[in-house]
Parts: structure tokens; C-alpha cells; sequence
């Protein structure tokens, strides 16, 4: 795929509109601004392949996206300059992130025995590159997830999560098949204290990241999605959670499932504190969960062309981002402040790919 060098869409300043859903009772949401789209980047696909990751620092002045070719491009919005361009290994990339001061850049590559690589910026001639400083043979792994101090990197693969130490790249844990099934998501709490796993058999898990043993289960298999139920003697259908998030604390745990439903649970008591289902709800984009910094909830909207903050105390949600694409895949702040959003579209037989970069007024 080649990327347009330097296509910049003008920075768009646009309000999202802010939209109360009620979901359980008819309650005032808490005061909650809507986010602000501030630049919208445009890539072009060609034949190299598609746009599958993005990555976002905590402060929003870089961006990194991926390619299924195995090239990875580095933004900086605020310079409006050529993306760095770094990798081309001919690994699909399936996940990116950043540390959380944003001077590390982690990878996931997959093509028969991927790769693990971290990247750092380095001055060279004059220019700042992002430079390969390791590189780890993984196998086949799915997603990525630093700790809020930068110094773990959780893996999720297909089988079992795994957890490094950044500085020596050296396994501190593991969870081996922690599921009937494949997983299918997974997050790592700021504080590194627990970690949480989903499975395709509809099961999420909340662990201890120390110990590496289980701290309490729930289910998303039942689907909840209004409606008429299967006529007799067709199977209900298969429910399972695609992204899930725990709170900076680990205290709260939270899915969203294939059919769009939204849980929050507390960690603690197993209790189902929210539950948001809609019969036209989708399945959310890959990355589109993280707890806020004062404890509500940044999801999806059921149509994926948007983004609703949960108050998870009231039951209620508010649109704060809605734009005329649908995201493929999302990459939130560590304290869901702002986002990045894959969009794509197809016009006369061309993919073009967007990442818009949406952030809370001051």
C-alpha cells in the first residue's frame, strides 16, 4: 500500500453532536463535553495491502498505523509532514502501541512465526527515524497492551497471554489457555495489577498479573439483544466478547460484544453494574473500549460511526463523536481524553483509508 506522502486533509474543527441514549432508566446524564475532531489525515491504498492497526500517544502528537503489507507509518498531525515509514517486513501488522511517555513503539507482526519489534525515535542526518532496538519471535499473537508505566508489555495470542518485562524483553508471566476456545480480546490495568481476557466460547476473565491466577469470571454468552428469540429448534446465536477494557485500578471490568451489547461489572462483587443492548447495534471496531480517568466508560456507538461516553452510576450514555464513516479500528488515550480512528471508503473501484484524530476541548 502506498500512503499519500504528505496529503493532509485541512485540520476540521467539527462538534460532535451530543445525543443522551438511554439505557435502563430515564435518567440526566452527568455534564460530559463533546469531543472535537482536530485534523483528519488521508491515506490512499494500493495493491501493498490494507490499513488493520493504529496506535495514539497519550498527549495525541503522534500516530502510527499499520499495514497488512507490513509497513508502518509514523504521523506527527501538528508538523502536517511526510509520515516516517518504518518495518516492511512482509508481516501483516496486527497491532500497534505506544508507551506511555511515547518514545517506544511496540508492533505485532503475523506471517507464519511473527514478530514482536519496539521502535525508538533517533536522530540521524538531520532527520528523526523511528529505528528497530528488538525484535522477539512471538508465534502467532493478536494484540498488545503496555501498563501504565511502560515497563510491562502484555501479548495476547491465540492461547495464552503473556507478559514482558520491556527493558530485558525478558517473560515475567504467563496465562496458558485460559479459555475453552481462542481468545478473542484482552486488556492489562494501568497499575500492571490485573489483567483481563475474553474467549470465544462467550466467557471474560479478570486475573491477578502478579500471581498469574484467576480472580472472577462472567459470561457474555447469552445474547441480550431485544427482539423475538429463535424459533424452536434453532440454536440462539453465538456471543462473544470483541473488546474489553479494565479500569486504571482494575476495579471495573467491561465488554462489548459481537452483537454491540455494552457490560460494566464490578471486579470486586461480580455484580452486572450496566448493560446497554439494542436489536441494530454491530459489533465494535477492534481497540474502541477505555475506562475515563474519573470512571465512565468510552465506547462505541451501536453503528460504529461514533463514539458515546457511559455514566456508569446513572445508566445513561451521550454521543460525543460521530462523524459520516464507519471505524475499523480505534486507538484511545489511557485516559479516554481522545482517539484515532481508522475509517475507509470506496469509490469507483478505489480503498481510501482516513485516520481522524478526535480530542476533548480543553
Amino acid at each position: 500500500m502506498t500512503l499519500a506522502s504528505g496529503t493532509w486533509r485541512l485540520p476540521t474543527i467539527v462538534a460532535a453532536a451530543a445525543i443522551v441514549i438511554g439505557c435502563g432508566r430515564e435518567a440526566p446524564p452527568a455534564p460530559a463535553p463533546a469531543m472535537i475532531k482536530v485534523v483528519e489525515i488521508a491515506e490512499v491504498n494500493t495493491a501493498r495491502g490494507f490499513v488493520d492497526s493504529v496506535a495514539l500517544t497519550r498527549d495525541a502528537s503522534r500516530v502510527a498505523t499499520g499495514e497488512r503489507g507490513g509497513r508502518i507509518r509514523v504521523w506527527a498531525p501538528a508538523d502536517a509532514a511526510a509520515p516516517i515509514t518504518l518495518g516492511g517486513y512482509r508481516q501483516a501488522i496486527v497491532d500497534l502501541a505506544f508507551s506511555p511517555d511515547g518514545g517506544l513503539l511496540a508492533s505485532l507482526g503475523r506471517h507464519g512465526e511473527g514478530a514482536l519489534r519496539l521502535w525508538q525515535p533517533h536522530e540521524r542526518t538531520g532527520a528523526k527515524v523511528w529505528a528497530e532496538v528488538a525484535a522477539v519471535p512471538m508465534g502467532r499473537c493478536l494484540a498488545l497492551r503496555f501498563d501504565g508505566s511502560g515497563a510491562r508489555l502484555a501479548v495476547m495470542c491465540e492461547r495464552e497471554v503473556l507478559l514482558l518485562d520491556v527493558a530485558t524483553r525478558l517473560e515475567t508471566g504467563r496465562v496458558s489457555n485460559p479459555h475453552p476456545e481462542s481468545l478473542t480480546a484482552f486488556d492489562l490495568a494501568a497499575s500492571g495489577t490485573r489483567l483481563l481476557t475474553a474467549g470465544h466460547e462467550g466467557e471474560v476473565a479478570v486475573w491477578d498479573a502478579v500471581t498469574m491466577t484467576p480472580i472472577r469470571r462472567f459470561s457474555v454468552s447469552r445474547s441480550r439483544r431485544p427482539g423475538p428469540r429463535p424459533p424452536p429448534g434453532v440454536p440462539p446465536p453465538e456471543v462473544w466478547a470483541v473488546v474489553v477494557a479494565l479500569s486504571s485500578d482494575g476495579s471495573r471490568a467491561a465488554a462489548v460484544t459481537i452483537e454491540g451489547t455494552v457490560y460494566v461489572w464490578d471486579v470486586a462483587t461480580g455484580a452486572e453494574l450496566l448493560v446497554d443492548a439494542h436489536a441494530e447495534a454491530s459489533g465494535p471496531p477492534a481497540g474502541s473500549l477505555r475506562f475515563a480517568g474519573d470512571g465512565r466508560l468510552l465506547a462505541p456507538t451501536g453503528d460504529r460511526r461514533g463514539m458515546r461516553l457511559f455514566d456508569v452510576s446513572r445508566k445513561t450514555s451521550r454521543i460525543v463523536a460521530s462523524g459520516g464513516k464507519a471505524y475499523h479500528a480505534v486507538a484511545i488515550t489511557d485516559d479516554a481524553t481522545g482517539f484515532a480512528a481508522i475509517t475507509s471508503d470506496l469509490a469507483s473501484g478505489n480503498l481510501t483509508y482516513d485516520v481522524e484524530i478526535w480530542r476533548l476541548p480543553a
